[in-house]
């Protein structure tokens, strides 16, 4: 994981298996008529250093897409093709190949970052030049605060995840009193400010939030705290490298309540290594169960022919490219302002299901996943909205 307090990994985690696989071109130039209007995909992301997994899956979901859609393209569709900028989890680098990703004339859109900061660091290179940019993965809460009316975002936000929770613990485990555990991060606090958010707003939940610091040498005080509390539930917002000794200790301790985490325990590795103190955990995500998806089939089939198992990225970057492919069909046009526009007020058909996005970008009804921690695995639950593409169990 990078070091940063916002944790660029941590979008989606490990639950679904990454493939090691090495991401594979889309068509290029050669392979189309000569009189084919070209559009191409500029994907950023980490590709070398230790997130390159995470890129090299999103890159093979939007290749995926890419190569299916011109396998199945008329003699007048656009050709599409994919370009690959590797910012290497690093900022400075990301402000740098965001720059190189506008190059080339025919870039219609842009997919990524993976990373909080690198997002961020690069958004103003390309609102400058008016270009999609469609962000996978990323929550970050901020990224479409900023008025910019060429930024989309698939994924729910942290604040998103954070009210799912909080209804489930209201709704579903019936709780009264809550401990919120966060990490003073900015993963961990927006999660957390909007459980709270949803408990003061009427409810019936009553919540007492107990900060860790990042550096935290001992978690004596934060687990007396939540001894103190006596909760009915915990909710723990942040990172499970900071919070799993936590959730640890505080069933040591003798607090036996229902858990809830954000996706921050969405990781197969992280619960499996928990045991016991795990079980029964709920964990919000914002990956859907493919395994419940028949929609879903197809999509998994053609990855596991080329790449091996779909991971999350594989499967949001694929779905990336299907709003952006979708976008430029509907309009016959990449003119950049007028994709916005369409991104803006058009419906996309996904592997996902409808897609389309509020005014600020980020995307409309967004759905949280939950999934709860059973012999050391995590299974599907439930999900905060009614989803009829997955089929009861």
């Amino acid at each position: 994981m990078h070091p940063s307090p916002i944790s660029p990994a941590r979008a989606l985690g490990a639950a679904l298996i990454v493939a090691s696989c090495a991401a594979l071109p889309a068509a290029s130039l050669a392979d189309f008529e000569p009189y084919t209007k070209v559009v191409t995909i500029s994907l950023v992301a980490p590709l070398s250093g230790s997130e390159r997994q995470l890129g090299i899956d999103l890159s093979n979901g939007v290749n995926l897409a890419v190569d299916e859609t011109n396998e199945s393209r008329s003699l007048t569709d656009f050709g599409w093709k994919v370009q690959t900028f590797d910012d290497q989890a690093d900022p400075g680098v990301a402000m740098q190949e965001a720059q190189f990703a506008l190059v080339d004339p025919t870039v219609g859109f842009v997919i990524g970052h993976i990373g909080a900061e690198e997002t961020s660091f690069a958004l103003q290179t390309y609102h400058e030049q008016e270009m999609p940019l469609i962000i996978p993965t990323q929550p970050y809460y901020a990224l479409t605060q900023h008025g910019y009316d060429d930024i989309f975002r698939l994924c729910p936000t942290d604040l998103d995840e954070g009210n799912a929770a909080a209804k489930y613990a209201e709704r579903t485990l019936k709780a009264k009193k809550v401990s919120i555990v966060y990490v003073k991060d900015q993963f961990g606090v927006d999660s957390a400010q909007a459980f709270q958010t949803y408990a003061s707003s009427g409810s019936t939940l009553k919540t007492d939030s107990i900060g860790v610091d990042v550096d935290m040498k001992s978690d004596k005080d934060v687990v007396a705290a939540v001894v103190a509390d006596a909760p009915d539930a915990v909710y723990l917002s942040g990172s499970a490298s900071y919070l799993a000794k936590v959730l640890k200790d505080v069933r040591a301790a003798g607090i036996t309540a229902p858990a809830l985490a954000n996706d921050g325990f969405y990781d197969q590795g992280a619960i499996k290594n928990l045991g016991g103190a795990a079980e029964g955990a709920i964990v919000t995500s914002c990956v859907p169960p493919l395994e419940f998806m028949p929609t879903a089939q197809t999509f998994v089939r053609h990855y596991e022919e080329q790449y091996g198992q779909p991971s999350a990225f594989a499967l949001y970057g694929y779905v990336a490219a299907q709003v952006a492919i979708a976008a430029a069909k509907a309009i016959h046009t990449t003119d950049h302002m007028q994709i916005d526009r369409e991104l803006a007020l058009g419906t996309f058909q996904t592997v996902l299901g409808t897609i389309s996005f509020q005014r600020n970008g980020d995307v409309f009804q967004p759905d949280v996943y939950f999934y709860k921690a059973t012999g050391g695995t995590l299974k599907y639950d439930s999900a905060s909205l009614p989803n009829p593409l997955i089929i009861s169990r």
